[in-house]
């Protein structure tokens, strides 16, 4: 564990499984995958928080001008460098940051992709505060995330899954979850829950107050 609470080591040591891990343990996630693309459809200058290992930033990279992907682990990010490589892609830069101290100046991007992440933060209002500086007045949030919270069968699973080392630092409720997003500065214009063993709750959303 590092000083911003965050589990590097574990996702190190998961990161040659990860993409089996996200595609057979997370419902239809290559739709999920097209539905945040054709959200950021025409955005210039993307940002990705806690890209893993590519998954969805290589995918984006056909409609982005030029997309910024940062993780906490230096292991995803050099299998999602090898991804990129390998498909010819050199329109995304990656980095290991945190999602805590972003190193970019304001006002940056257009759009903001964090997705599955925020529940695995110790201080996930950090993280967006970081991202609603760095974006552009009328940038978009991108944030699905896993509601661990919402019935006793999926916090029963998040218990499991804590004992394997995955660290869910919030259990939220999918109310909860819209809250901490309002609560960061943000409006939300698209919402919805896509239900399975743990409920992902998809959020679309722009700094307030209200916009075009």
């Amino acid at each position: 564990m590092n000083m911003y609470g965050e589990n590097i080591e574990f996702w190190d040591r998961i990161a040659k499984r990860y993409d089996w891990i996200t595609l057979k343990l997370t419902k239809d996630y290559s739709a999920l995958i097209q539905r945040i693309v054709d959200e950021i459809d025409g955005s210039e200058n993307v940002l990705e928080v806690a890209t893993g290992s590519g998954l969805i930033a290589v995918e984006l990279a056909r409609k982005a001008k030029m997309i910024e992907a940062i993780d906490i682990s230096s292991k995803m990010i050099e299998l999602a460098k090898i991804k990129a490589s390998e498909n010819q892609i050199e329109n995304i830069h990656f980095s290991v940051q945190s999602a805590y101290n972003l190193d970019f100046e304001g006002c940056t991007f257009d759009a903001a992709i964090c997705s599955n992440a925020l529940h695995c933060m110790e201080t996930p209002k950090q993280a967006l505060s970081e991202i609603r500086r760095v974006l552009k007045p009328k940038g978009i949030l991108i944030a699905p995330t896993f509601c661990h919270g919402v019935n006793w069968r999926s916090r029963l699973i998040s218990e499991l899954m804590s004992l394997t080392g995955f660290k869910s630092y919030h259990r939220f409720t999918i109310e909860e979850f819209f809250g901490v997003i309002v609560s960061s500065g943000f409006a939300i214009v698209r919402k919805d829950i896509s239900k399975d063993f743990i409920p992902l709750a998809y959020v679309a959303a722009k700094s307030a107050p209200v916009f075009d």
